[in-house]
């Protein structure tokens, strides 16, 4: 290893080993310019830094060693595997999202990448999509408020009623993806102090 450090080039056919490749593909490499290489007398060679650049930004080649491949590229992209995994989608439904051409997408040896900048751009200007640990956080959220609807249908009301009381303030509105939600402790403050609604518990014990 301190030797392989030291040195600034290495042969083609070692290139070749290192990632378990034969002659042509090799060569095939070599002529699509992934990486530099020079011509010492007649031998050409592959720079090293070069090649290990190439080598942490892409995916399709793995050296037999066993060092994965693309450090880089997990840096600034995600595959579509994982922006599905991101937001709890199935791959399928992670592809749909990039044909609509909500991000920034790099082709990578013919493998699609979105770009982590494009995806946040597009996750802050939106609410229908969340990412699964904002899933988690929602989980406790909704544990301690109600939906405006689900107000609507304790008071037995419509929801028009309820969300004019929310507009003028009523209760402390939690927004949750698209739709905002009541805290439990407000409501229960607004319930008590005012006599036109009844839970139904309330109304059973009141007939």
């Amino acid at each position: 290893m301190a030797e392989m450090r030291k040195r600034t080039s290495m042969s083609v056919p070692e290139m070749g080993r290192m990632l378990g490749l034969g002659k042509t593909e090799s060569y095939w490499l070599i002529k699509k310019n992934y990486f530099k290489t020079i011509l010492v007398g007649n031998t050409m060679r592959v720079m090293i830094d070069s090649f290990e650049e190439w080598y942490a930004n892409q995916f399709k080649y793995q050296k037999v060693d066993g060092t994965p491949p693309g450090e880089e590229l997990k840096k600034t992209t995600y595959s579509m595997e994982e922006l599905g995994q991101r937001l709890g989608l199935k791959e399928a439904t992670a592809y749909e999202l990039v044909a609509k051409g909500h991000f920034e997408v790099v082709d990578v040896l013919g493998k699609r990448r979105v770009t982590k900048e494009s995806f946040e751009r597009w996750y802050a200007s939106q609410t229908d999509y969340r990412t699964v640990e904002d899933q988690e956080l929602d989980a406790d959220i909704m544990a301690s408020t109600y939906g405006l609807p689900e107000i609507a249908r304790m008071l037995d009301t419509n929801r028009q009623n309820i969300y004019s009381i929310a507009a003028r303030g009523s209760f402390e509105l939690i927004r949750v993806g698209r739709h905002n939600r009541a805290t439990k402790e407000s409501f229960m403050k607004w319930y008590q102090n005012q006599t036109r609604y009844q839970l139904a518990e309330d109304r059973q014990e009141r007939s």
